[in-house]
């Protein structure tokens, strides 16, 4: 593979103007099957496993479900921040940084699979119960510089598990 298929193995996110509701429901359902998926993928790793990488110098498998974990929960809070205010600058923090934290480097991740879990299903039940009308809000996304409408961060929350769940395949030896 090359290093751009390693970077990213699901290719890079693009975002659509528009996402019919076809879309929008596939996304929901997508988003809570990562959760299981990011489970039964990882439950039987070793901890020499949770240390595997997906390239020379990448984050260890531990380091990705939490990484996961963090970001999605920032994912979540900016869906909420759009849909209560207007135009917000989204949360967001140093993910590099936050990889090299103690808890990111060494903490079981069962806790950051809970958190994976729980999340998703929130993230799916405020997206299965808000009105079309508020598809049109929209955040600021600190790190691409872009505002974001919410049915555009359904989907970049599920290409980021894509993106990652491909991470941890490459890192186990399997195929993408």
């Amino acid at each position: 593979m090359t290093l751009e298929q390693l970077q990213y193995p699901v290719g890079k996110w693009a975002a659509k103007e528009n996402y019919s509701s076809e879309e929008i429901q596939a996304n929901i359902a997508e988003v809570l099957a990562y959760a299981t998926k990011f489970k039964e993928l990882t439950q039987n790793l070793s901890e020499e496993d949770l240390e595997k990488t997906y390239r020379e110098g990448s984050w260890t498998i531990r380091q990705v479900i939490h990484h996961v974990a963090d970001t999605h929960l920032w994912h979540f809070i900016r869906i909420k921040q759009a849909l209560t205010e207007e135009n917000p600058a989204g949360v967001f923090g140093n993910v590099n940084a936050l990889a090299v934290l103690p808890d990111t480097q060494k903490a079981p991740i069962e806790d950051s699979l809970q958190m994976i879990e729980s999340t998703h299903k929130r993230y799916a039940y405020v997206f299965s119960n808000i009105p079309a009308s508020d598809y049109g809000r929209t955040y600021y996304h600190p790190f691409r510089q872009i505002n974001v409408t919410v049915p555009q961060a359904l989907d970049m929350t599920v290409w980021h598990s894509r993106h990652h769940y491909g991470h941890i395949l490459i890192a186990l030896g399997f195929s993408i």
